[in-house]
């Protein structure tokens, strides 16, 4: 693999702090200080909203949400509402898209190929949906995708639900799309699956869907070459 890049796994990370890592790692690789880089992380209890999600609802939901305990977050990215939890794997990927295709729609599609992967690691068969982004069985859903694209570089990426509480899903539309199921591995598997060796297949396989190879780091190490540069 000709191509190399940064894999970071900082744990569980309130989701404002983990968008500021993403826009400040964002503007380092779009000013090429830095290598592409793959986060892989948790976030606490949160509701994320997209950037066709209208203004109106939002300010009529937030309140609410908030006093129930969760964060809720409007974002840049594309689709509309999802959930966010403990036992969810996140992962973020930050790249100059055209180094791997020149196709959004193809960059959706790896994304999607990284999760359907894993899934069969662990004996699940799942399958992209047509006409719809993410990861499903039938008419359930259990990955999902949600990118940013700008000046040729990527922010945002995807959620994995392997252990998490899924009846939060039941306080939004997921991604829009009236009447769908919302599961996880743990459900499908019917026991709590380990949450290290999921993480371990996903760097495994974005490292095989995009032919890169992934060098684990810290965030100090980071800081220190961006700000060496300024």
């Amino acid at each position: 693999m000709k191509r190399r890049g940064i894999l970071l796994q900082p744990g569980t990370v309130e989701y404002g702090e983990a968008w500021e890592l993403q826009k400040m790692l964002f503007d380092a690789r779009a000013s090429e200080v830095i290598e592409d880089c793959f986060i892989l992380l948790q976030h606490p209890p949160t509701f994320t909203y997209g950037r066709r999600y209208k203004e109106a609802n939002l300010i009529t939901n937030k309140e609410y949400y908030e006093n129930c305990g969760f964060a809720v977050h409007k974002t840049d990215r594309g689709g509309l509402a999802t959930y966010h939890g403990p036992g969810q794997i996140v992962g973020y990927s930050i790249i100059k898209m055209g180094d791997y295709t020149r196709d959004f729609y193809h960059y959706l599609r790896m994304l999607e190929e990284v999760i359907l992967q894993t899934l069969l690691e662990f004996g699940i068969s799942a399958k992209r949906r047509e006409g719809y982004t993410g990861v499903w069985l039938d008419n359930t859903k259990i990955g999902f995708i949600g990118v940013r694209l700008a000046l040729g570089f990527t922010m945002h990426g995807f959620s994995l639900n392997v252990n998490n509480d899924l009846s939060p899903f039941s306080s939004i539309t997921p991604c829009g799309i009236q009447g769908i199921r919302v599961t996880s591995m743990q459900e499908l598997l019917s026991v709590t699956v380990d949450e290290e060796k999921v993480c371990n297949m996903v760097a495994h396989y974005y490292s095989r869907v995009f032919q890169i190879q992934m060098s684990p780091t810290t965030m100090d190490v980071i800081a220190r070459q961006i700000y060496a540069v300024k």
